[in-house]
């Protein structure tokens, strides 16, 4: 199995609104555009260079210790002379440098730990000469504050002076822009006496054989307007190490691999919590590393939904109050607001504080507004709380209230989107990129347009509205509230299939023609519930055939598409969270063997990178063709919801069905050859935990028991509701193992 590295000049290490990117030496410099110590996507340290008499020391190893940990080992200095029979010198001789110390004699050992309010670089130097070694140690530092994007782009849009400020023991850069008082205080503690001189910190030291000396280099920020910051840090950190003790854990006696990805998936999922705003907002998750450490609603949201099983939804509730807080209540065209949207992504940068680019709140997003409402009711199902709901149902009816109005301005009964800001998002739905949504002839459609999966979620947001209205007693909202969604599938299934293509349109044009083009996006509506039966088996063909399956994944674009291209964002590439999406889609209507093909090339997908964290986006290119599939150029990893999509596979391969509010997990496994045993240890339903085996017995048939419980907590196996392939007696098998185990 090949190892295959994306992005691999740079590490990166997070916690929180905190970011560092250096360059696999571990240094930031202006070899690398992107690296840098970020806090709320502000670059607060451009320069971090280490020096020994003014040289570099040689790097010996470079390693990801954890999300938010990164280590260096270096040696001082590199004077061999290579000889013998290896990379040492040929004789017993010991070489020195031009100052004298000799070849090797300094091993220095440097962590960059992130924290949610700052930065610590630890280091400790020995020297093992067989003798004293004197030497100037340096740290080379500065600031410019640029906004991550801007960094990306290498294209500054704001910028101003930066003030140094010499301190006793350690120097302060000062932003002396009008409106943003940034200010990073940098400092260094430990053995040696520190002192500034100009864009660096110094210190001799004199170092006996053996003998060691350490210090550590802080990198404190301050808010936009130059004020501290909260003296809540630990709270904060804590909050999320709490939230990720109580994770369910995820066991493959069978297959140590599959758990391994798993585990390091789950890992980094419990590494995004972006722990800002209020206390019940601290656990909403940030998009992804290391382009997107912020909000983004539809990716919190789905993230949450996905793994719910993991954490009983405690990340959903978060997501969930942070964007409800957020709805908007009026029309605003920069940032293209309407009443009852919630926010597509919120900034915290530069270049969003100072209104430059609208993003310190945009709503242009028709997923995030439905997502909001799809998730709500996983929340609902695995907790069985009515307060949970109570305390979002008015945000959640706000935004169907919207869809019904503002998102379908024409009244024609379908979601339709066009932006109003002058630097707004062309396409809102799930795939934003301008030039996703194309004609055969590779043309992009222009708006204001509707595209497929969007009716699926306002259809499956309806269905669930109606569920969470009758819990609430609301029971005529419920009715009305099917009845919608029941009447969009109708016209839906009138309206959008494409009988010569066996597909569903990817999109309805400002015409009302439809888009033909065949799309990944069908896996969404089939996800959601929207697409007929009589049409289910032929969709599920149509995406699993070899212009759309790549043996990797389902591509975005058909390959037989005129503007089929295996590296662009969203006309070719393969997305590992749409496949788990896909999957859970396929298992709910009862299409296990499909389910099972695309689960198993996304674990076999994992096993290609380190950490197994799958890539943002993909390359479509063809398994059978070449051992990678490529990604695409700027491919963020990890991304939040490629860490979510392996919880989401674990839920479909278990069929779970959680019903909290009657203390019920209905399950319906199909385990394949390659795990033939899995355990859900300390689930979370309601008020009740379990730890629940699953195997797979004779004949290839799946089974599931109780291992122990506390609560009230009731399993019963039972293949899905909406099943197409399941007869009575699959479910009459299902309650014979239930009263069995």
């Amino acid at each position: 199995m090949p190892v295959t590295l994306v992005r691999p000049q740079m590490l990166y290490a997070w916690r929180g609104p905190s970011l560092v990117i250096v360059d696999t030496r571990g240094e930031c410099s202006t070899r690398d555009a992107l690296t840098g110590y970020y806090f709320r996507e502000a670059r607060f340290l451009r320069t971090l260079q280490l020096r020994i008499d003014g040289e570099q020391p040689w790097l010996c190893e470079a390693a990801s210790v954890a999300p938010a940990l990164l280590s260096f080992v270096y040696t001082y200095p590199e004077v061999a002379e290579y000889g013998g029979g290896g990379t040492g010198q040929s004789g017993d001789e010991v070489p020195e440098n031009a100052n004298g110390i000799p070849q090797r004699a300094l091993s220095i050992a440097v962590t960059i730990a992130v924290h949610v309010h700052g930065l610590e670089i630890t280091s400790s130097i020995v020297n093992h000469a067989n003798r004293t070694v004197a030497f100037e140690l340096a740290w080379m530092v500065g600031a410019d504050f640029a906004d991550i994007q801007e960094a990306q782009s290498s294209k500054r849009e704001q910028q101003a002076d930066v003030e140094q400020r010499s301190t006793h023991g350690g120097v302060s850069f000062v932003y002396r822009h009008e409106k943003l008082r940034y200010s990073a205080a940098i400092r260094v503690e430990g053995d040696g006496d520190w002192s500034a001189d100009g864009p660096s910190l110094r210190s001799r030291l004199t170092l006996e054989r053996g003998q060691s000396a350490t210090h550590s280099l802080t990198v404190a920020p301050t808010d936009a307007d130059g004020a501290p910051l909260p003296g809540d840090a630990m709270d904060r950190e804590h909050a999320a190490d709490a939230w990720r003790d109580r994770f369910a854990h995820f066991s493959a006696p069978g297959n140590r691999e599959v758990e391994s990805i798993v585990a390091g998936n789950v890992r980094d999922l419990a590494s995004f919590p972006l722990l800002e705003g209020q206390p019940d907002e601290w656990l909403a998750l940030q998009a992804g590393m290391p382009l997107y450490p912020a909000l983004f609603g539809r990716d919190t949201l789905t993230a949450g939904w996905q793994a719910a099983w993991v954490d009983r939804a405690d990340s959903l509730d978060a997501s969930l109050t942070r964007l409800g807080r957020m709805q908007s209540n009026r029309r605003h065209d920069w940032r293209d607001e309407e009443p009852g949207r919630i926010p597509y992504q919120v900034r915290q940068g530069p270049l969003a504080l100072l209104d430059i680019n609208p993003y310190s709140a945009y709503y242009a997003d028709f997923a995030s507004p439905l997502m909001f409402v799809i998730a709500l009711a996983h929340a609902y199902f695995w907790t069985g709380d009515t307060a949970l709901v109570r305390r979002h149902v008015d945000t959640a009816r706000r935004i169907l209230d919207w869809a019904r109005t503002d998102g379908d301005k024409d009244r024609d009964g379908y979601l339709e989107y066009h932006t109003r800001s002058s630097k707004g998002t062309k396409n809102q739905g799930w795939k934003d990129s301008g030039d996703a949504i194309i004609y055969e002839d590779g043309r992009p459609v222009p708006p204001p347009l509707g595209t497929c999966e969007l009716q699926g979620y306002w259809f499956a947001a309806e269905q669930l509205m109606a569920v969470m209205s009758w819990v609430l007693g609301a029971r005529g909202d419920a009715r009305a509230y099917w009845r919608s969604a029941m009447a969009l599938k109708r016209r839906f299934n009138r309206d959008w299939w494409i009988d010569d293509q066996s597909t569903i349109a990817l999109a309805l044009d400002p015409d009302k023609n439809k888009v033909p083009a065949v799309s990944s996006n069908i896996g969404h509506c089939i996800a959601t519930g929207i697409v007929d039966d009589d049409h289910l088996p032929t969709a599920v063909k149509r995406l699993m055939a070899p212009d759309m399956f790549s043996g990797w994944g389902i591509r975005t674009l058909s390959s037989r598409h005129r503007a089929y291209n295996p590296l662009s964002y969203h006309c070719g590439s393969v997305w590992a969270v749409e496949q788990a999406t896909i999957a859970f889609g396929f298992r709910r209507f009862g299409f296990d063997a499909e389910a099972t093909e695309l689960t198993r090339a996304l674990f076999d997908l994992a096993k290609l990178y380190p950490s197994y964290r799958i890539p943002e986006t993909l390359g479509g290119y063809a398994r059978g063709d070449r051992a990678t599939p490529g990604a695409y150029p700027q491919a963020n990893t990890p991304q939040l919801w490629n860490a979510s999509a392996f919880p989401l596979l674990v839920h479909s391969m278990l069929g779970l069905q959680p019903v909290a509010p009657l203390h019920l997990l209905v399950v319906s496994p199909d385990l394949p050859e390659w795990m033939p045993e899995a355990v859900i240890h300390d689930l979370r339903l309601g008020g009740s935990t379990a730890t629940i085996r699953f195997w797979r017995g004779d004949h290839g048939r799946s089974h599931a028991e109780v291992i122990k419980s506390t609560g009230t907590f009731r399993l019963i196996v039972q293949p899905p509701p909406e099943s197409l392939t399941a007869g009575v007696r699959d479910r009459l098998r299902g309650l014979w193992d239930t009263v069995r185990h």
